[in-house]
């Protein structure tokens, strides 16, 4: 018996017993199945990897993306100042730019000679972002200390600030009441936020 007949009597016998297997076994034979959607690993699934990338495209735009706080220089001026925005999904880049303003100057902007009139104890309480306004929350902190001047100051940071970082309507309001007069003195103020809000 030759090469040839040796393989094709092992072959016939691979096929024979292939039969046999699956005549009396064959409901419970089946062909393994590989199924995307049972992978946990997103490398397997190019849909998931294209949707990954675009999350990691969008969330390095927010978070390379400038913003402008406004502060007092050593001349007494209102004063743009640039931050890098570090949004993440629960905050964004205007309500991120408004702690920034709450919490500035910095240590080396103070080394310059910058200050602000925004009482250091002021928080955000909230800001509420919609389609068509924004509403910003602050402690009543922000009107406490100084006299009309340094009132005036500090909603004119407020204003610049907000207006410079978004082009919707936005309000103000202090422990959740929209803020018409502000301080002790009695400052006026026109809403949304704009730069005729303190005209009289």
């Amino acid at each position: 018996m030759n090469s040839s007949q040796k393989f094709g009597l092992f072959l016939l016998i691979v096929i024979t017993v292939m039969y046999v297997y699956i005549a009396f076994w064959g409901k419970d034979f089946k062909i393994p199945e590989f199924n995307y959607q049972n992978r946990q690993d997103s490398e397997y699934s190019p849909l998931n990897n294209d949707i990954k990338n675009k999350e990691e495209t969008v969330k390095n735009k927010l978070e390379n993306k400038n913003i402008k706080i406004y502060i007092i220089d050593k001349t007494g001026n209102i004063r743009a100042v640039n931050r890098l925005c570090k949004s993440t999904e629960e905050i964004s880049c205007f309500e991120y730019a408004i702690n920034s303003l709450l919490s500035a100057p910095s240590k080396w902007e103070k080394s310059k000679g910058f200050t602000s009139e925004i009482p250091s104890g002021t928080k955000l309480l909230s800001v509420r972002e919609s389609a068509n306004t924004i509403m910003i929350d602050l402690s009543s902190d922000f009107e406490t200390g100084g006299g009309a001047e340094s009132t005036y100051m500090r909603i004119e940071q407020i204003i610049k600030t907000a207006n410079a970082n978004t082009s919707l309507p936005v309000y103000l309001f202090i422990n959740g009441k929209q803020a018409n007069v502000i301080g002790g003195e009695g400052v006026m103020i026109k809403q949304p936020l704009n730069e005729r809000s303190l005209d009289e």
